[in-house]
C-alpha cells in the first residue's frame, strides 16, 4: 500500500506489550493521551502519522498485552476517524496468534507447536479468556497490511515490511511475498547461525543509495543499519529500548525510549545484524 507523501511518518518497532513504553515513544514525538487513553491530535501533530511495524502482541505480560490491545484498538479508530493517522503491518506473531484462535486448518497442532503456543505466542492464552480482546485483536488484524512505501520522489523511498526479505518480494501481493515479509527464516531453529549467514540477502542486496528498506522482527541491541538496509527492532521486552524512525520529506530520523520496567522482561542472547 502507498502512502500518502505529504504526511510524516512516526515508524515503531517491535512493541511485544511494551505499552508504557509505546505511550512514552509517542510522547516524545507530539502526541499526548487524553483521560481516555485517546492521543490527542494538535495543530502541531496533525501532519504526523504512525505506523506500527509489526509484533505488537505476545512475549509481554497478560496485563499490558491487554492494555496494548485496547490502546491500539482505541487509538486505531480515533485517529482514522478523519483521514488515516494510523497503520499497522502484520508481523508473524500477529499471523500466528490469528492462525491459533481462528483454528487454521493449515496450522499443525502437536507437542511442539503446543510448546511454542504457551512460551512464543502467549497472546493466546489471554485471548481464549477474554473474549471481549479476542474480538478486538481479530478486527486489528482486519485492519493490518502486510507492507507500506513511501515515495517522496525518484530518489528517495522508504519501503515497510515487519521482517526482511529479498527485494525479489517486496511490495508483492501474492502468497510466497506475504509470507517472505511476515516472517523470513527462524533464528530458532538456526541457534548457532550467524545472523548474516543466515539471511545473507540482507547485506548482499543493500544499496548505497536512499531507496530504503526498513523492517523490525529480529530483535538487536541497537537500531542496525547497513547502506540502505534498517532494522528497528531494538528489543524493548527484552529491556531494552523502544525505537522507531521519522520519515520526513527526504530525511530519516531515529528515537527510542528505555524500557520503563512495569513488566517482567524477557531474557535473549543477541544474534547481531550487520555483524562484519
Amino acid at each position: 500500500m502507498l502512502l500518502p507523501s505529504e504526511n510524516e511518518y512516526i515508524v515503531v518497532g517491535d512493541v511485544h506489550g511494551c505499552i508504557d513504553e509505546l505511550k512514552s515513544l509517542l510522547q516524545k514525538q507530539g502526541f499526548e493521551t487524553d483521560e481516555q487513553e485517546k492521543l490527542q491530535i494538535t495543530p502541531e501533530n496533525e501532519h504526523k502519522s504512525i505506523i506500527l511495524l509489526g509484533d505488537f502482541i505476545d512475549k509481554g505480560s497478560e496485563e499490558k498485552l491487554a492494555e496494548t490491545i485496547e490502546f491500539i484498538h482505541k487509538n486505531y479508530q480515533h485517529l482514522n476517524s478523519q483521514r488515516k493517522r494510523f497503520y499497522l503491518i502484520e508481523g508473524n506473531h500477529e499471523d500466528m496468534v490469528h492462525r491459533y484462535i481462528k483454528n487454521d486448518p493449515t496450522l499443525v497442532i502437536n507437542e511442539r507447536t503446543l510448546r511454542n503456543k504457551e512460551k512464543y505466542y502467549n497472546t493466546v492464552a489471554l485471548l481464549e479468556k477474554k473474549p471481549y480482546l479476542k474480538e478486538l485483536f481479530l478486527e486489528l488484524y482486519t485492519f493490518c497490511d502486510v507492507w507500506y512505501k513511501y515515495s517522496y520522489n525518484e530518489n528517495f523511498s522508504v519501503t515497510l515490511t515487519h521482517a526482511p526479505c529479498e527485494e525479489q518480494y517486496l511490495t508483492q501481493n501474492n502468497a510466497e511475498g506475504q509470507k517472505k515479509m511476515i516472517k523470513c527464516i527462524s533464528r530458532s531453529k538456526n541457534p548457532t547461525l550467524p545472523l548474516d549467514e543466515l539471511i545473507p540477502y540482507t547485506h548482499q542486496e543493500a544499496k548505497q543509495n536512499q531507496h530504503y528498506h526498513v523492517f523490525g522482527h529480529l530483535s538487536q541491541p541497537s537500531i542496525r543499519q547497513y547502506r540502505n538496509k534498517i532494522c528497528i527492532d531494538t528489543s524493548a521486552i527484552y529491556g531494552n529500548t523502544l525505537s522507531c524512525v521519522i520519515i520526513k520529506n527526504n530525511q530519516l530520523s531515529f528515537d527510542d525510549v528505555p524500557f520503563e520496567a512495569k513488566q517482567k522482561k524477557g531474557s535473549q542472547t543477541y544474534n547481531t545484524l550487520f555483524d562484519f
